[in-house]
C-alpha cells in the first residue's frame, strides 16, 4: 500500500479539501467543502481521478443549462428509436466508436468511421436508407447495411442495402485466414 498523500487545502473542481475524514472501508476519505457551501466526504481515488468534482451541484447546473438550451416547445425528436433501422444505426456507431464492442477491432480499430452527416443525426441516416432501398419488413438477413469498399467508412456514397449472402461475398480477407495448402 502506498504512502498517504495529504490533500488538505487542495482544490479538485469545485471542492476544496478541508481535512482527513474517517476511511470508507479501506479507502482514504477527505472532508471537502464545495463552492456552493455544502460539505461532503469523498474518497481519495474519486478526487484524484476527477470522477468527483463537486457535491452534486455541478451536474445539476449542467442539466439546468442543457434544459434552457432546448427550443421552446420541447425537444425535436426523430421518432425512430423503437425501429429496426434505429438499431442498425446504433450498431454501426457502436462498431466504430466503442472499444468495448466485440466488433470494434474490425471497424473502429481499423479506422472505419461514420460520416459526419450520419454520426449524430438519425433522421439523415433514415432518409438515406428509405431512398436507398431499406425495407423495414424484410426478413432478417434480407436487408442489411453493407459498405461497398470495406476499407472506407460508413457514408451515403459507400453504403447499400444487401442480403447477408451478398454481404458475406464482400468480406475482406483477414490476416488469419490462411491460403489452402497446395501439394
Amino acid at each position: 500500500m502506498g504512502k498517504l498523500i495529504d490533500l488538505t487545502g487542495q482544490r479538485f473542481g469545485r471542492l476544496v479539501v478541508l481535512e482527513r475524514a474517517e476511511n470508507k472501508g479501506i479507502k482514504a476519505a477527505w472532508l471537502c467543502k464545495c463552492d456552493c457551501g455544502k460539505v461532503v466526504t469523498v474518497i481519495s481515488d474519486s478526487l484524484a481521478s476527477g470522477r468527483t468534482k463537486s457535491c452534486g451541484c455541478l451536474k445539476r447546473d449542467v442539466n439546468r443549462e442543457n434544459a434552457l438550451a432546448i427550443p421552446k416547445g420541447g425537444r425535436t425528436t426523430h421518432g425512430g428509436n423503437r425501429t429496426r433501422l434505429y438499431v442498425v444505426w446504433c450498431g454501426m456507431k457502436t462498431r466504430c466508436y466503442n472499444p468495448n464492442s466485440k466488433s470494434y477491432d474490425n471497424y473502429g480499430g481499423r479506422g472505419i468511421k461514420v460520416c459526419e452527416e450520419w454520426l449524430h443525426d438519425f433522421a439523415a441516416f433514415r432518409d438515406w436508407a428509405l431512398k436507398s432501398g431499406y425495407d423495414e419488413i424484410a426478413p432478417r438477413g434480407k436487408c442489411t447495411l453493407d459498405r461497398i469498399d470495406n476499407s472506407k467508412g460508413y457514408s451515403p456514397e459507400n453504403c447499400r442495402w444487401t442480403t447477408m449472402n451478398q454481404q458475406n461475398n464482400n468480406r475482406r480477407k483477414r490476416r488469419w485466414q490462411k491460403k489452402p495448402k497446395t501439394e
